[in-house]
């Protein structure tokens, strides 16, 4: 759909990477479908960041989409992988391997890491709202005569997640995945990586309660993956654009989510005990939820520094618009246009 000089879509924010540019899906979620303003995604954002996206194109936000599109299940179903090659569902180590096996599961890590590359982004929606995972239930099972124990629930509250998301540096995780800090400094992208990796394994509340055998598949998996330099992990020179404004820079300085910054590399520290390294005081968005209206506005001036295009930068003052300045709105009425995430979902 056009308006005759570029897409419509072009006066909406990409929810994922910030830019405007490009066709863009709404959610196609009911609730979503009938906000005023429904998220609308990037297909190339969706994917890489894990969200559903059907053949028909059509996309669900972080809220609504499918159980088995959720990080924990992704990571479910790469394990799933590994476990139908034994009779007795144990992972073995030391098994040999077909190549045509190993392919298959670094395929599904190259999968699990992309999504984690976006978790600068998404990590303050799963803070907030949790996700959508669900117990499989097997035929002979009934869920109903199960404890949540042995249906794997694990429950959690914002407060509780923003606690768990702080421990194990999942925001700063991603943004060091983004950019392939972990190949800034020899010896990095092993030891530091896999620490990193296994705070982010051992939190229950995001991943599910796993065993230690689990966790090493993981994390070994997952860090070939990144060694790898594979370009289908959207990661360094391969990356997908964001915008350098609005939602992707952190309230309190201003600084990019998606950039590491002046925060330390997750896993770099060594932990005094466990796995989580000691506490680390950095920004984040977590539980603050400021999120400017998606809608691009173009009246000659920039609004909450959204993008324009160069012709708008370069359009000249029409004769009823004065130098001044007089014409641009209050900072009391920029504020009306502030929305929060769940007033783009009523």
């Amino acid at each position: 759909m056009s308006n005759g000089m570029s897409h419509i879509t072009h006066q909406f924010r990409c929810v994922l990477c910030g830019l405007s540019n490009g066709v863009k899906a709404d959610c196609s979620h009911p609730e979503c479908r009938k906000s005023k303003e429904p998220w609308k995604y990037h297909i190339s954002c969706a994917r890489a960041a894990g969200f559903e996206v059907n053949d028909e194109m059509k996309t669900c936000c972080f809220r609504h989409v499918d159980s088995s599109s959720v990080f924990r299940a992704r990571l479910e179903d790469f394990l799933e992988v590994e476990l139908c090659r034994f009779p007795d569902q144990t992972i073995k180590a030391s098994a040999p391997i077909s190549w045509d096996h190993a392919s298959e599961l670094f395929h599904a890590a190259v999968t699990v890491l992309r999504t984690l590359g976006w978790a600068w982004r998404w990590s303050e929606w799963w803070v907030k709202w949790g996700d959508n995972w669900e117990p499989l239930i097997e035929n002979h099972q009934n869920e109903a005569d199960m404890t949540d124990e042995e249906l794997k629930k694990v429950p959690s509250t914002p407060e509780s997640r923003c606690a768990d998301a702080r421990r194990c540096r999942l925001a700063a995780f991603g943004a060091a995945l983004r950019n392939r800090d972990y190949d800034k400094e020899p010896g990095d992208d092993k030891a530091p990586l896999e620490r990193a990796l296994r705070a982010i394994l051992s939190t229950p509340s995001l991943v599910g309660p796993l065993k230690s055998k689990e966790i090493d598949f993981y994390v070994t998996w997952l860090s070939l993956a990144y060694r790898s330099k594979s370009s289908q992990l959207f990661f360094g020179d391969d990356k997908i654009p964001v915008a350098n404004d609005s939602f992707c820079l952190h309230t309190a300085d201003g600084s990019p989510k998606f950039e590491l910054g002046k925060r330390p590399l997750p896993g770099k520290n060594r932990p005094d005990k466990g796995v989580f390294e000691p506490t680390v005081d950095e920004v984040d968005d977590f539980l603050l939820n400021p999120l400017p209206s998606l809608r691009v506005h173009s009246e000659g001036k920039k609004k909450w520094n959204n993008l324009t295009s160069p012709m708008q930068e370069s359009e000249p003052n029409t004769p009823n618009q004065p130098l001044d300045g007089s014409s641009i709105k209050s900072k009391n009425a920029n504020e009306e246009d502030e929305t929060s995430e769940e007033e783009f979902l009523e």
